[in-house]
């Protein structure tokens, strides 16, 4: 399996324990300093304690990857995703598409998510606690 495959197969297993809120599961994708970052249509920061707190109230109803590419070095790989989402976040509807972008780090011996940057779209402010 070469290294694209590999990180697919994470990523593919990470979306798996976001869509099931497995808190437990989703941490051994997560590098210590993850965080997600949206600039539109507000900038915001979502460091990664208040993220995780926040994953139990993220719904995930559909999750429709409409393009992937994935940008690979020895060191740093970057994954682009064109996402078609209906999800609840906080009692907030995150409806529509999000251009999302993956920063995965090798750390001891396994490829983690550094940062990922959210852009949706179409759907709105990312609501907060």
């Amino acid at each position: 399996m070469d290294l694209i495959e590999h990180l697919a197969e994470r990523d593919a297993a990470w979306t798996q324990a976001l869509r099931a809120r497995d808190q437990s599961s989703v941490v051994e994708y997560l590098h210590d300093e993850y965080a997600l970052t949206l600039v539109h249509p507000v900038p915001v920061v979502v460091a990664r304690d208040e993220w995780l707190q926040t994953l139990d109230d993220y719904l995930i109803e559909h999750w429709d990857v409409r393009g992937s590419n994935w940008d690979v070095l020895p060191t740093v790989a970057a994954h682009l995703q064109l996402i078609d989402q209906r999800a609840n976040v906080l009692g907030n509807r995150r409806d529509g598409l999000f251009a999302i972008s993956d920063i995965w780090l090798p750390v001891e011996d396994r490829w983690v998510v550094w940062r990922r940057h959210s852009t949706p779209l179409t759907a709105g402010a990312m609501p907060r606690r």
